[in-house]
């Protein structure tokens, strides 16, 4: 396949998942949740394995008993939610490029605070970005299939020579798929550790990291 554009997720794509697990464990601690790494543990890996709704929700509900606090609790959480050199995987910006040197556009459609744009600059990767579809930035927030037709209007592609990387099924792949995309699902990240031989046939393309990726994607 001849893609014109490939839109990329940032968490468990380009960034390590891990960072904003940490920044709402410790929102949970200071706002008095009786969380425990064990307790936060199972709230997450059932989130992980369901693929459906929010986390944030989730977490609230289960230590809080209501979404009360929803909000102060992201904003604690935002402000921690901050990649570093340590976070980024190593195999994601030399796919970025080798896209790049294939004459793809690259876009980001995530669900990040609008402060990754910096970080991404730090770490050399905006520039190989021409358009970020940021849902702190655009006001949009997946699984709304509006935020990948946004990318894909910015960057004048039509959906179907374009194609999605990202962590989740139900956020990325799935909605991706309804406006006419192709999908790459990475399974490293908030991807569910457990998947049904169903979810495996959803994506066009499985892979646990980003190696060989365009080689993959050339091939559909």
């Amino acid at each position: 396949m001849k893609v014109e554009a490939v839109t990329f997720d940032v968490g468990g794509v380009i960034y390590s998942d891990d960072v904003f697990k940490r920044a709402i464990y410790a929102a949970l601690q200071h706002f008095g949740a009786p969380v425990t790494t064990a307790t936060f543990d199972s709230v997450y890996d059932k989130h992980l394995e369901s693929q459906a709704g929010s986390l944030r929700s989730k977490l609230c509900i289960h230590f809080f008993g209501s979404l009360d606090l929803k909000s102060q609790l992201m904003e604690y959480a935002t402000e921690r939610w901050i990649f570093t050199d340590e976070d980024i995987y190593a195999d994601a910006k030399g796919v970025m490029v080798a896209m790049k040197k294939c004459g793809a556009k690259i876009a980001l459609v995530a669900n990040q605070p609008a402060s990754v744009i910096d970080t991404l600059k730090a770490h050399g990767i905006y520039e190989l970005v021409d358009f970020a579809a940021i849902s702190a930035i655009v006001g949009i927030e997946k699984p709304s299939p509006k935020i990948f037709s946004l990318a894909l209007s910015k960057l004048s592609v039509d959906p179907s020579r374009s194609i999605h990387i990202g962590n989740r099924i139900d956020t990325d792949v799935i909605p991706a798929h309804r406006v006419g995309m192709k999908a790459v699902w990475v399974r490293r990240g908030e991807a569910n550790p457990n998947p049904s031989a169903q979810d495996l046939k959803i994506p066009e393309i499985v892979v646990s990291n980003l190696i060989g990726l365009p080689e993959l994607i050339d091939a559909l």
